[in-house]
């Protein structure tokens, strides 16, 4: 039985063989054709669909579009005449530049930006029904659209204030409800093809000189806010002056009802002592009167005036001091004179001369001394 089955199939290989002799180059042409096939159609044929996309598949010898089936991440083979459309289910990020008018006829140049993505369970019928174009068909006119409307309602004011926030939170809110209600297949209703997630106004800018003039008055303004706290500071300042002149005046009335004569007199005492401590030359002058303190000045022929060693000091009410002898003119008076031999051998008095002038009377004499 095996011997049969084996000379079975040694026949059929021969035939084949002998078949294949006579067909050689109809073979090598086929190879060669069904190669270059898989070379130039393995593009079409093959699909990788990154992380983040999904791909719609297109069948233009079955039913058009499949709407029940997608191609998640990964590889793919398919037929050859059929079509791949990846789309992107990542959040995207889009940005506009508008010149809008506000509510007091301003031109404003307005930047938006807006993050939207793509309904992966609904790709199937934007791409039916919108295309891959899908940002510049329903997107982006209606952001425009909801932007200008809800900028008409500001005013140039509301610009620099948190309004602005809000408006961009009521843009998104209605340019997604708008893609819901008035942009879904027909034959359906709130169907979410794409989501718009978010609006910012990035960017508010007014014309050179209206930003300008808007500028300098919120610097103004935080001039004038300064002003309120430096009157305040100053206010405060006034009532720690008047804090501190009450207090020197209590004081003082307080320090005068102990200053009698005695303890003037006992601190002038002391003074003196500590002054006549160092080992400088100085000058004593005492006072007149039975209560005159001594004074003492330092480096008495330093600070004498010129001719003033050895003499008193005379002070004239109207004039610069002079000085004179150091002997006082009632000394003067009550000297006598000694007898004086004459040519003629007899002595004589000399009594004294009073002087001529009405001199004042000496102050104290100034007498340099050495500790």
């Amino acid at each position: 039985m095996q011997k049969t089955k084996r000379h079975i199939f040694s026949r059929a290989w021969n035939a084949l063989l002998r078949w294949a002799q006579k067909k050689i180059l109809t073979i090598f042409f086929l190879v060669v054709l069904l190669v270059s096939s898989l070379i130039v159609l393995w593009p079409r044929m093959f699909v990788l669909v990154p992380a983040g996309n999904i791909g719609v598949i297109y069948r233009p010898l079955s039913q058009g579009v499949d709407l029940g089936f997608v191609l998640r991440e990964g590889a793919y083979l398919i037929l050859p005449w059929n079509k791949v459309t990846q789309y992107t289910v990542q959040i995207q990020l889009k940005e506009l530049h508008l010149e809008l008018m506000t509510s007091d006829l301003l031109k404003t140049n307005v930047t938006v930006s807006f993050q939207f993505e793509a309904n992966p369970n609904t790709l199937p019928l934007l791409h039916k029904y919108v295309g891959v174009d899908y940002l510049e068909k329903l997107i982006i006119p209606q952001v425009i659209k909801v932007t200008r409307e809800k900028v008409a309602q500001l005013n140039s004011r509301m610009a620099y204030t948190g309004d602005i926030g809000q408006v961009a939170s009521d843009i998104a809110i209605t340019t997604d409800n708008l893609l819901i209600q008035q942009l879904s297949p027909p034959g359906l209703s709130n169907v979410r093809l794409i989501r718009v997630s978010s609006v910012q106004l990035t960017s508010v800018l007014y014309p050179p000189f209206v930003q300008a003039a808007i500028d300098n008055k919120v610097v103004e303004s935080e001039i004038a806010e300064a002003y309120k706290f430096k009157i305040q500071a100053s206010r405060l300042e006034a009532e720690r002056k008047v804090i501190e002149a009450t207090g020197i005046r209590d004081f003082q009335n307080i320090v005068n009802e102990g200053m009698t004569e005695n303890y003037l007199r006992f601190r002038g005492i002391q003074a003196t002592e500590e002054l006549a401590k160092s080992s400088n030359a100085k000058t004593l002058i005492f006072g007149s009167g039975p209560s005159g303190l001594p004074l003492v000045l330092g480096n008495a022929v330093d600070n004498a005036p010129p001719g003033a060693i050895g003499g008193t000091v005379i002070q004239d009410p109207l004039k610069q001091p002079v000085m004179q002898s150091t002997e006082s003119s009632q000394t003067k008076k009550n000297a006598v004179t000694k007898d004086v031999p004459a040519k003629g051998g007899a002595t004589k008095d000399v009594q004294p001369q009073e002087s001529p002038t009405n001199e004042p009377p000496a102050p104290a004499a100034a007498v340099p001394i050495k500790k």
